[in-house]
């Protein structure tokens, strides 16, 4: 078996630690696993590798270990998990990450005020954001972004069409409370960087409050985006965490 030691490095396994172990059928470079141990403030990220069957994930804090670590993961087309896992130092579990299937859902959209990302070739990318995480996990100043989906293309005339997993049926994601959206993202097709937030114009029933759209089963045939370049995308909240009103720009919430 073909573990990653998350920190730590391939070769070795820590004297504390908690395995993931990944199902046959899902792309281990394409797991999404956000954790944070007992006693941390931030936490960390796995970084994904190709032809990895589990990820270990050093639970050490000094010489021994954690009492204990929650996690958020995530695989495409698998319903998000979450894992809240008691340690001690007798002990090195291992969890299963079970991939709950789930179906997809289209999301059309036409980009206006092209103007904003000159000369920049242009892909479409959907990110979940789980708000939900944030007090799930215990930290204050970071909310959880899940890149979903593949990213798409813009035809010539600024279209795009993306499928992202049905979080309707999610059980976590689909939750009454359990807030939550999806936005979209222009990024720059060489970098890779986000550049631009997409923002439905006008106030559509599918628009939440910070310009993404609400977790449905199915969206209109097509949606209007503004692209709100950055920094402008990042600063459409004021800092109490109330929308900004009284301008007819989209990219003013």
């Amino acid at each position: 078996m073909l573990v990653l030691t998350a920190g730590v490095g391939s070769s070795q396994l820590p004297a504390h630690y908690i395995a993931i172990d990944l199902p046959p059928d899902v792309r281990s470079e394409s797991v999404f696993i956000r954790y944070i141990l007992a006693g941390e403030e931030i936490g960390g990220w796995v970084q994904p590798h190709p032809g990895v069957s589990a990820y270990v994930i050093s639970t050490a804090r000094g010489d021994a270990a954690a009492s204990g670590i929650k996690a958020v993961l995530y695989a495409p087309d698998c319903a998000i998990q979450t894992l809240d896992v008691t340690l001690s130092n007798s002990n090195n579990p291992r969890v299963a990450f079970l991939c709950q299937p789930l179906g997809s859902v289209g999301i059309a959209g036409k980009i206006v005020q092209r103007g904003r990302m000159p000369g920049r070739e242009i892909k479409v990318q959907a990110k979940y954001i789980a708000r939900w995480a944030q007090p799930f996990l215990g930290v204050r100043d970071v909310v959880l972004s899940i890149p979903v989906g593949d990213a798409a293309l813009l035809d010539t005339d600024d279209h795009f069409r993306i499928s992202v997993p049905d979080l309707a049926r999610d059980p976590l994601a689909g939750a009454p409370n359990h807030p939550g959206e999806i936005q979209l993202w222009a990024r720059d097709k060489i970098s890779e960087d986000d550049i631009a937030q997409l923002i439905p114009v006008g106030s559509p029933s599918i628009k939440t409050r910070m310009g993404g759209l609400k977790i449905q089963s199915a969206y209109p045939p097509e949606t209007t985006l503004a692209a709100c370049a950055l920094p402008g995308a990042l600063v459409l909240i004021h800092r109490d965490g109330f929308a900004i009103r009284g301008s007819d720009d989209p990219c003013v919430q």
